[in-house]
């Protein structure tokens, strides 16, 4: 690992200058910037709940009954978020409905699905390297490690879930401690920051029957939404990204404990988890890192990227509040359950790095079994599953 370790330096070194060559007028701009995205982040999802409050009565018992079926909820979250690609959108999008009075119950599957979904990211990275036979198989590996612990996390967690519900039990008892401390539970809500664009929507929605209020405020707090997340991580990503690259190559085979922590570090303050995964997938493509440092620093990004939901909670406010908060908890709780339980045991660690080594030789000697594999598990799979659920 000494060539690796001095080319990463190298590498790390660039980044760093390339980041420090941001003028200050520069900064200040990009900071405001993600000023910006945290109140349009927030303002959309104030929307989007009042989207939802319009749907109050028969029309949300109809929506909220074809969701009902957890399998066909957690086929969506995979499918919405494959083709968003970005597990960040889906679950805020998921935290602000739960605010705007969607059942927590009907959400979770989906945010379990959402899990897998952005697992399609970094695999597209790798195909970047289709034309090279050695670089191909390490990147295309190191990507599919990230789908197969996804993978192996839902299979275990979500049949458990159905039957005993540890992460709403686990999540309702930390809203109850909580609710203990001085004041009771709270959450600093930005109702008062957002109040113009509420009073702008409420007067459009005046001259709207409905549902087309609400396919209004779902359209552009959707479009808000998207643009958002989308923009806050570029603009973080632009301030930040030299000295995530120097953090990330310094830790680089220092142990799965630390590579785990900074794998979640810096995808909470990027508010990316494709970042860490994407600059993964290319060190691993030029050897300069092993299929087992690349998996705990996928594992962190897991967790890092939950940072987004719970800033969309307290972006919800309102008297569901808690329970916006209560869904980012159950999706930081899977999280780490996953990790506790997939990487925590050694016969199930080894798993998803023997399937992504298996899957990445046959990918190597058969290109097109990348294309099919990665059109198949995230979107004709669950696109066909989601067909015929509804047929059925």
């Amino acid at each position: 690992m000494d060539d690796a370790s001095q080319s990463a330096d190298g590498v790390s070194q660039a980044s760093s200058q390339a980041s420090s060559q941001l003028s200050v007028r520069q900064r200040w701009v990009y900071a405001a910037g993600a000023v910006g995205a945290v109140y349009l982040l927030f303002a959309s999802i104030d929307v989007l709940g009042l989207g939802f409050q319009s749907l109050a009565g028969p029309q949300a018992e109809g929506l909220f009954g074809l969701a009902a079926n957890p399998f066909l909820g957690l086929l969506l979250g995979i499918l919405t978020t494959a083709m968003i690609q970005s597990s960040s959108i889906v679950t805020s999008m998921l935290i602000a409905a739960v605010a705007g009075g969607l059942p927590i119950a009907i959400a979770i599957p989906m945010v379990m699905g959402a899990n897998i979904g952005t697992t399609l990211t970094n695999t597209l990275v790798s195909l970047g390297y289709v034309s090279e036979d050695d670089a191909f198989q390490r990147a295309f590996a190191a990507a599919t490690i990230h789908d197969f612990f996804n993978l192996l996390s839902v299979a275990i967690l979500f049949p458990l879930e159905l039957t005993l519900h540890p992460l709403v039990r686990l999540s309702e008892w930390l809203i109850a401690r909580m609710g203990d401390l001085p004041g009771g539970f709270t959450l600093p809500s930005p109702a008062g920051l957002v109040w113009p664009v509420r009073w702008g929507f409420g007067a459009i929605a005046r001259y709207l029957p409905p549902p087309f209020d609400a396919v209004i405020f779902f359209s552009l707090s959707v479009a808000g939404l998207m643009l958002a997340v989308t923009g806050l991580a570029w603009l973080l990503k632009k301030l930040l990204v030299g000295k995530a690259e120097t953090v990330l190559h310094w830790a680089i085979g220092r142990g799965s404990a630390l590579g785990l922590a900074t794998g979640a570090g810096i995808t909470a303050v990027v508010q990316s988890s494709s970042m860490t995964t994407g600059l993964m997938v290319p060190l691993a493509g030029a050897g300069l890192v092993s299929l087992e440092e690349v998996y705990p620093f996928v594992l962190g990004a897991n967790i890092g990227t939950c940072a987004t939901a719970m800033l969309a909670a307290v972006g919800t406010g309102g008297v569901l509040a808690k329970l916006a908060f209560q869904l980012a908890l159950v999706h930081l709780g899977f999280n780490l359950i996953s990790v506790a339980i997939v990487y925590g045991i050694p016969f199930l660690r080894v798993r998803p790095l023997q399937a992504s080594r298996w899957l990445s030789k046959l990918a190597a000697k058969h290109r097109w079994l990348a294309i099919i594999y990665v059109l198949g598990v995230f979107f004709g799979l669950p696109g066909g599953l989601v067909a015929v659920t509804l047929l059925i």
